[in-house]
């Protein structure tokens, strides 16, 4: 055999040449792909989204007190505001019980015709009303929305609520407080943007600011009532429950922000300026308030199912076989 054929062996103690090919980097998911994720059978552990409709309103129908106490807030803010000046119109306290930042763009609204300065009020003395009414808006709504979800919670939780949501309600007010800054800073980034685009600015800015609002920071009253986390944390996972795959809670946002402006800008009883509303404007206000209270039970009840799949920390990437 010649020297050209024969095989030629490796010398002892050397290394081989051969390279593992590398393994593939896995798709990192963007934010796209966490928002308009089509929904596959069994691929969510989310329910469809008539059947978390259906037990949401199951659920706030079933807490009478909470019925109950809807008009009578209604009646109590009602009075307070036109104490304090507010001249309508009265079709703004359809989003009392709305969901931020909905209430933060009525809120806005209402504290500047009602919290006004003297008419040759400078400078810091000029605006400090309309922000302290703003603040007192926003802590009325954080503290309607921290009850609300800790009755939910409970009521999915147990079959019944006790004064144990009441005590809970306290700690959870930070975390909707919390919600209605986040949402009066999209509402301002929103406001910038329809500056700049004009009418397209609107659609984008405005609504587009609800509903992210609305898509990100939704499930968090109910995890801060569920769960013992900090404020930070609350947030973050509500971020992370909002894009699960397939859950659609994208277009159960948009759903309830358009139908929610509709009930803002419609020409509904008590839409025209004046603090005397008939008793269509009252039943009207007091329905679309039941519908918000039913969409706060329904996210309520779509996090406590999806809360298992959640993940406490983002899936780290996989780095390729070192070289």
């Amino acid at each position: 055999m010649s020297n050209g054929k024969k095989k030629r062996k490796r010398p002892s103690g050397s290394t081989s040449t051969y390279r593992a090919p590398a393994q593939a980097e896995p798709a990192r998911r963007g934010l796209l792909n966490g928002l308009l994720a089509p929904r596959t059978p069994g691929a969510s552990p989310m329910p469809k989204l008539r059947t978390t409709l259906a037990k949401g309103a199951m659920t706030a129908l079933g807490i009478p007190w909470l019925l109950i106490a809807t008009p009578i807030v209604l009646l109590v803010v009602w009075l307070l505001l036109v104490a304090l000046g507010f001249q309508g119109p009265f079709s703004a306290l359809g989003v009392t019980f709305a969901i931020p930042p909905i209430t933060t763009f009525a809120d806005a609204q209402i504290a500047g015709r009602t919290f006004r300065s003297a008419v040759d009020a400078t400078g810091l003395s000029a605006t400090l009303p309309g922000f302290l009414g703003l603040a007192g808006l926003l802590l009325v709504h954080a503290a309607l929305a921290a009850i609300i979800a800790t009755l939910c919670v409970e009521q999915l939780r147990t079959g019944g609520t006790s004064a144990w949501a009441l005590r809970r309600a306290l700690r959870v007010i930070r975390t909707t407080a919390a919600v209605g800054l986040l949402g009066l800073g999209l509402l301002v980034a929103g406001n910038l943007l329809a500056a700049v685009f004009g009418s397209i600015g609107v659609i984008l800015g405005l609504v587009g600011s609800m509903v992210v609002g609305v898509y990100l920071f939704g499930f968090a009253p109910a995890i801060a009532a569920d769960e013992d986390r900090r404020v930070p944390d609350v947030l973050i996972r509500s971020v992370r429950a909002a894009r699960v795959p397939g859950s659609a809670n994208l277009w159960f946002a948009i759903g309830y922000v358009l139908i929610a402006l509709v009930t803002v800008v419609a020409p509904l009883p008590g839409s025209q300026i004046g603090v005397t509303p008939t008793a269509t404007a009252w039943a009207s206000c007091i329905v679309v308030n039941v519908f918000a209270v039913i969409v706060q039970a329904v996210l309520v009840y779509r996090y406590l199912v999806v809360a298992p799949e959640v993940p406490e920390q983002p899936p780290q990437r996989q780095r390729a076989a070192a070289a």
